[in-house]
């Protein structure tokens, strides 16, 4: 599938496809940035004052919301490297001033880093969406008679979406953030840059749409939270990412899809991913698409995260997918294409921006499906947390859910035992195991839809600024809105 040769034939007709051939290039440094998270208030312009004295256009460029996190801008003289600037850093983490500091790297989509782009020719026909090989492999449409992820929200944390493309039936919140400097829209759109410098523009275009697309078919009524933290080319850094994981946190999501990673282990990303795991949002990492062991993919091997590797339609290790003994489950992520053309029957397929829809292939694509089961199962237990179950323990609770009741996968793959994740997912072997969920309007999960519902929306009504199950579109706003959306459903 992966050829030049390949390339070529989808190229003269019209195609874009993809191509894992080309090259790993290291994720590299973001020039003149490092970011530090202090011990208290005094210690941020003890540090500057004292970089400043070092180096040339030391200032505090942005910082994460509600946490002693920073961005510090820096400019090198002659002869100095970012080593100088970790080494004077390093003096405030020994007397206590800093908890640790870092340079700020890139994080990017696997895909973007493999150059895997997404292959079109399927169109506006959304037939190959709803019949695709995961849905009955996965059992997706069984697990609707017990959950269709009513009441969850899940954070995307991506390219962006577009919230338009008619799939998505309006659960695309429009409470979404960007976290791109210079861009205030969470859509999904194309800049006409190539960041990566490999030559191509925009190759990432749609890759946030299509994973929403792929959680959005799993978890139908799952509201989806796009926070956009890159770029068209699949790139990001390290403190937006984790700005968009804080953000993301800030605003209730219970899951948060990571089809990203970085290799280098961001201290900033750990403390957010450890936030939210303690916080009860569920972060879900793409194991990266290197066919490699090392270096690992963070935050898919972060003990604080479900990682996730790729299989095929037949349960198969995907030849793409990274392995590692830390991922936790694995998905259906891979597609097949044979001289150009996709064999839809082994294809993932889903939404792209324009109403359209395309072929692509990645850890990315399996992330999101989990995503989705892990949605479906969180939205069994509306009461979560509680006395049973503490929000520090709802990650393990949906993890070894997700675990222990998928279909083995290393009969096929002996080589990898163990180092795909304990399973491939069930959508419908994780629902069985729950109750049935509440309806999306059922604010109360009593069963039944009534006054007693109305009266909760009601007391809740105005800004809602943390998502609040009366935010029925979670749209920031108990509001008439949510009102009709309850009355729909009596």
């Amino acid at each position: 599938m992966r050829t030049s040769s390949l390339l070529a034939a989808a190229l003269a007709a019209s195609m874009v496809v993809p191509a894992f051939a080309r090259g790993i290039p290291g994720y590299p440094l973001v020039p003149g940035e490092a970011i530090i998270r202090t011990n208290n208030a005094k210690a941020l312009p003890t540090v500057i004052a004292a970089l400043s004295k070092q180096f040339s256009g030391v200032s505090v460029v942005d910082q994460i919301d509600g946490r002693p996190i920073y961005l510090v801008s820096y400019a090198l003289s002659e002869g100095q490297t970012y080593h100088d600037v970790k080494a004077a850093l390093d003096v405030f983490v020994l007397n206590g001033s800093l908890s640790w500091q870092e340079m700020n790297y890139v994080g990017q989509t696997g895909e973007g880093h493999t150059d895997s782009l997404w292959l079109s020719g399927v169109g506006a026909n959304s037939n190959g969406y709803l019949d695709q090989y995961a849905i009955p492999l996965l059992g997706i449409n069984d697990a609707y008679a017990r959950s269709r992820g009513a009441g969850v929200v899940v954070s995307v944390i991506d390219t962006g979406i577009d919230p338009s493309h008619r799939a998505f039936n309006g659960m695309v919140s429009t409470m979404g953030a960007s976290f791109v400097p210079g861009s205030e829209s969470f859509s999904d759109i194309r800049q006409y840059t190539d960041s990566d410098g490999d030559g191509q523009f925009d190759e990432q275009y749609g890759h946030g749409t299509f994973v929403a697309g792929l959680i959005h078919l799993v978890a139908p009524e799952a509201r989806i939270l796009s926070a956009r933290a890159l770029d068209s080319n699949g790139r990001g850094n390290n403190f937006r990412i984790a700005q968009a994981v804080a953000w993301s946190i800030d605003r209730g999501a219970h899951i948060i899809n990571m089809s990203l990673g970085e290799v280098y282990g961001s201290l900033a990303l750990a403390d957010m991913v450890q936030e939210a795991s303690l916080a009860g949002s569920v972060v879900i990492g793409a194991a990266g698409n290197r066919n490699a062991e090392d270096p690992r993919e963070y935050p898919a091997c972060s003990g604080f995260a479900i990682g996730v590797s790729a299989t095929d339609w037949s349960d198969v290790k995907a030849p793409f997918t990274n392995y590692e003994l830390r991922l936790d489950v694995a998905a259906p992520g891979d597609s097949e294409v044979i001289d150009g053309i996709p064999k839809l029957a082994h294809c993932i397929i889903s939404t792209v921006p324009g109403n359209n829809y395309a072929v692509w292939e990645g850890t990315s694509f399996s992330t999101a499906f989990t995503s989705g089961c892990a949605a479906l199962v969180r939205a069994q237990n509306p009461g979560w947390p509680n006395a049973g179950t503490a929000a520090s323990q709802i990650r393990t609770r949906i993890n070894t859910t997700l675990q222990q009741t998928g279909s083995p996968i290393y009969p096929g793959d002996p080589m990898f035992d163990g180092m795909l994740g304990a399973s491939r997912i069930s959508a419908v072997g994780a629902v069985a195991v729950g109750p049935i969920a509440p309806a999306a309007a059922d604010i109360n999960a009593d069963g039944a839809i009534d006054a007693a519902d109305i009266s909760m929306l009601l007391n809740a009504w105005g800004p809602a600024p943390t998502y609040v199950r009366s935010d029925l579109n979670a749209d920031g706003q108990v509001n008439a809105q949510d009102i009709a959306i309850l009355l729909s459903g009596w």
